[in-house]
């Protein structure tokens, strides 16, 4: 036996240090902290019982804790709660297990605390067993129960095993009330009892309470083995009971070592209603009638010994069906309204507050609910006041329809009007409490105006109602004259000109007002054109666009009119139109006028022209490239008669002007054109220059790092630069910046291999593709890194789960794939943990998490990077980067990448943190991991999913990690 434990060293030695290593589980967000006094980690156990006692603090209450040995679930804790302070509970963890079938050597003691939100902690510790303990058999009969009278004795129990704990004994069992010990054996449902027993042992006491129902003879144990010796108890249900307690040695191994059960009885009380009330405003109604629409309170009066449940009821003797209006309830009043009148029962339910019967008692009485009848006496229809007493009214006049009514409950009122010619009904307002309505009517004729009222409560149609005839008149509108005038002078002559702004005024007259609409019928074509609809306004600015012969009119008619027209007048007018007429075209320079036909390119020409017409002049200019035989309209017609041009290429052209009047609608009236040739200069490129800091870099080039490329050239009018890149792998061209006047740019090279750098240049004013060129080759060397990729979770591992079903596992794969790519393009060499969702490691999370550091560690790599997508409540949102705490490398990656993250995606910002995660903890090189945003936010699950904001996240990760000091 001695050799063999000393066979047995080097193998604990071995799984102590791995479970040593695999003993922190990372977790992105804590709100508990459990403190253990007992074990402690590397506890050594040499009994066969494990006692776990601690503190466990959190910000919302606990829900449960939950214990493993070896992942394998050993039961719930108890927790006793000691305090609430500073927004903080605090309880008491205890825990007993008997542990004799483990073997000796280290073993995994896990803890998993749960909160009423479901946020979790672990706390996990090695504890080392190291026992020397035969092997204990055990061999026991079967329990025989044997009652006598209340006292149930067990009997017939024959132990044979070796143990080193005592035997307890129960000496009695107590079941008390308010601190009074029950002794007739009589409970009552819905109370709390205290169950206690006293016991003895030489090691302490475990109590274990039970309840037989004798109606079904089925066991329930209500608490399980504690040291505890009383437990609070409700009775749910009447019947007869056995209510006992087990007892044995806190060190036993046994079901149990004695018991006590005793006999008791629990009943249930029955409630009595002595009367029920219906009242009205606190008086109670005696004669059993009571209207509809009004509020009465239903009363009862009952007692019970635990109390008593009220449920009211309704009952419809027309058709025989009840209605619970309110169900069971400890108040013993309701509010009722009856909304129908006719004979009914009202009537109380009740019992006891615990009782499960349908009812104890109660009490129907008969009631009889009417409706008054509304009375309508008069209807009036006024207009400003004054009553209508002659039965006309005018059409488009607002009048008020008033009525009379009286009720008990109030009157109702609804509005009718009748189209005697149509012998059609209008309803112009439903019922209402207001007495009066306001009614415009809209159309001549022979009318009913009435009011039907109703009771405020009733469900009939009408109460009364009255009907008055009323003729329903219009009057017509006459058109006196009509007016054309220009700045306020009338046009007496009949004519007038195109482009002028002229006022068409009309006057005429009617009872109620008079609308204006307004004509213009060209002749030329015989076609009418309404140029204004009706409307009060009795003027209207009109300008002619054409000339020709026109007639100009005005339709009148009645405010309230339905009539097309009640009166017109139209008037002939001739509309006339003067021509240009265009003296001359300048082309200048610098306000000299160019007088040799000769103009440069690029060069800032001002084109003038001098016209004149009646009314103004406009100006359109063009341009002739004679080589193309091509026409370009620079500037369409305007007022001004001057244009800023520049030419932009060499050649033969024509310069011209239009012009035509200010109110023209022909294409032109008069025009110049003169010749011109443009002249253009070819720019010169000297040399193309790489430089770095100032200093010129004839050979290599290095990824990461910015240049400065600059050209020197020559040209008449100055020059444009444009820069190239050409990568020879791959045989393409990059334009770096286009044509501008500035001759450098700075560069910063992204990937290694062998590239042409070039500068195109032209003469400011060239329309050329280029006049000059020069192109340099260069070896560009990437980063001698190597970064570690890691794509959090996989395999067996899905990570957390958003609200659509989207996986952690799948969204940090593609980021991580993303991201390697980008940064292999820069000269980095990437070796990553996955690179689908096969993992070739263990479905095991320590062996996981051991498996990626491995991986780290055995490539000498100058940074790992681990990308996850965070979880909580649903309600969490943003993104975080976490280093391990000490790591000046670390923190200046996660601060880099946090930023870039930030301004690429986003996201709120929580911040750079530390951590002691086991990749973070345990890789050799610096270390980040990166929480992109919470996947089980419903709006942050749905940018992890997209395509694009993976790509994002990626491009961000890569630049704050090529932007540091170290890379």
């Amino acid at each position: 036996m001695k050799d063999k434990k000393y066979y047995l060293v080097p193998k604990i030695i071995s799984i102590f240090f791995m479970l040593f290593l695999f003993s922190i589980k990372a977790q992105a967000v804590s709100n508990i902290s459990i403190n253990l006094k007992t074990p402690t980690d590397q506890n050594i156990i040499n009994s066969s019982e494990l006692n776990i006692d601690g503190e466990i603090k959190s910000i919302l209450k606990l829900k449960s804790v939950y214990l493993y040995i070896d992942n394998e679930n050993i039961g719930q804790a108890n927790l006793d709660e000691l305090e609430f302070k500073e927004n903080t509970y605090k309880a008491r963890l205890k825990y007993t297990k008997n542990i004799s079938s483990l073997k000796n050597g280290i073993h995994n003691l896990r803890i998993l605390a749960i909160d009423e939100q479901n946020n979790k902690e672990e706390k996990e510790i090695s504890i080392n067993i190291k026992r020397d303990q035969e092997k204990l058999e055990t061999n026991k009969n079967t329990i025989q129960n044997n009652f006598v009278d209340t006292t149930v004795k067990m009997g017939s129990i024959e132990k044979s095993l070796t143990t080193v704990s005592n035997e307890a004994k129960l000496e009695k069992v107590e079941v008390s009330y308010n601190g009074n010990v029950v002794t007739n054996g009589e409970m009552g449902v819905g109370k709390s009892y205290v169950i206690k027993g006293y016991g003895n042992s030489a090691n302490g006491v475990l109590y274990q309470f039970w309840v037989k129902d004798l109606s079904t003879n089925s066991w329930t144990m209500i608490r399980d083995y504690g040291e505890t010796n009383s437990f609070n108890y409700t009775p749910a249900k009447a019947g007869k009971y056995l209510i006992g307690i087990h007892v044995k040695d806190k060190y036993s191994k046994e079901n149990l070592d004695d018991f006590i059960y005793e006999n008791y009885t629990v009943t249930i009380s029955k409630a009595k209603l002595e009367k029920v009330e219906v009242s009205y405003n606190g008086n109670v109604i005696t004669n059993g009638e009571i209207g509809v629409g009004k509020s009465y309170v239903i009363k009862g009066y009952g007692n019970s010994e635990n109390g008593v449940l009220y449920q009211f009821w309704v009952k419809d003797l027309s058709t025989n069906s009840w209605t619970m209006i309110r169900d069971y309830g400890e108040t013993n009043s309701f509010n009722y309204i009856p909304t129908k009148a006719g004979k009914y029962l009202i009537g109380i339910h009740i019992k006891d507050k615990y009782s499960k019967e349908n009812l104890d008692d109660f009490i129907y009485e008969n009631y009889d609910v009417s409706i008054s009848k509304a009375k309508l006496e008069k209807v009036e229809v006024s207009y400003n006041g004054s009553v209508i007493t002659n039965g006309e009214i005018g059409i488009g006049k607002s009048y008020v329809i008033k009525g009379y009514g009286n009720s008990e409950n109030g009157v109702l009122y609804q509005f009718w009007v009748k189209d005697l010619s149509t012998n059609s009904w209008t309803m112009i307002r439903d019922y209402g409490e207001t007495n009066s309505f306001n009614y415009t009517p809209t159309k001549a004729g022979k009318y009913l105006i009435g009011i039907h009222v109703k009771d405020k409560y009733s469900k009939e149609n009408l109460d009364d109602f009255i009907y008055e005839n009323y003729d329903v008149s219009i009057s017509k509108a006459k058109l006196e004259k009509v007016e054309v005038s220009y700045n306020g002078n009338v046009i007496t002559n009949g004519e007038i000109g195109v482009g002028k702004n002229y006022v068409i005024k009309g006057y005429g007259n009617s009872a109620n007002g008079v609308l204006y609409q307004f004509w213009v019928k060209d002749l030329s074509t015989n076609s009418w054109t309404m140029i204004r609809d009706y409307g009060e306004t009795n003027s209207f600015n009109y300008t002619p666009a054409k000339a020709g012969k026109y007639l100009i009119g005005i339709h009148v008619k009645d405010k309230y009119s339905k009539e097309n027209l009640d009166d017109f007048i139209y008037e002939n007018y001739t509309v006339t139109i003067s021509k240009a007429k265009l003296e001359k075209v300048e082309v200048s320079y610098n306000g000299n006028v160019i007088t040799n036909g000769e103009i440069g390119v690029g060069k800032s020409y001002v084109i003038k022209g001098y016209g004149n017409s009646a009314n103004g002049v406009l100006y359109q200019f063009w341009v002739k490239d004679l080589s193309t035989n091509s026409w370009t309209m620079i500037k369409d017609y305007g007022e001004e008669n001057s244009i800023n041009w520049k030419p932009t290429v060499g050649g033969k052209y024509l310069v011209g002007i239009h012009v035509k009047d200010k109110y023209s609608i022909d294409t032109l009236d008069d025009h110049i054109y003169e010749n011109y040739t443009i002249l253009s200069d070819n720019a010169r490129l000297e040399k193309v220059e790489v430089k770095l800091d100032g200093n010129l870099i004839s050979n290599n080039l290095n990824v990461g790092k910015t240049y400065t490329i600059e050209g020197s050239a020559t040209s008449k009018n100055g020059v444009l630069y444009q820069f190239w890149v050409k990568d020879l792998s791959i045989n393409s061209w990059a334009m770096l910046r286009d044509y501008g006047e500035s001759n450098n740019i700075t560069y910063t090279p992204t990937k290694s291999g062998q590239y042409l750098i070039g500068v195109h240049v032209k003469d400011k004013n060239s329309k050329e593709s280029l006049d000059d060129f020069k192109y340099n080759q260069y070896s560009i060397i990437g980063y001698n890194k190597t970064v570690i990729v890691d794509a959090g979770h996989g395999g067996y591992d899905s990570g957390a789960v958003g609200p659509t079903g989207i996986k952690e596992k799948d969204v940090t794969l593609k980021v991580a794939l993303k991201l390697g790519k980008i940064l292999e393009n820069s000269g980095v060499n990437v070796i990553y943990t996955r690179t689908s969702d096969n993992v070739s490691w263990p479905s095991n999370e320590s062996q996981d998490l051991a498996a990626r550091v491995a991986i780290a560690n055995n490539n000498n790599t100058d940074l790992y990077v681990s990308i996850h997508a965070n979880s909580f409540n649903g309600s969490a949102n943003g993104t975080e980067t976490y280093y391990y705490d000490g790591s000046a490398k670390g923190k200046e990656t996660a601060e880099k990448v946090q930023k870039e993250l930030v301004n690429s995606i986003g996201l709120y910002d929580r911040g750079v943190k530390t951590a002691g995660y086991y990749v973070l903890k345990n890789t050799i090189s610096p270390s980040i991991l990166v929480e992109l945003g919470f996947i089980d936010n419903r709006n942050e699950e749905i940018l992890l999913n997209s395509d694009w904001f993976q790509q994002k996240c990626a491009e961000a990760i890569a630049k704050g990690i090529l932007s540091t000091s170290f890379m």
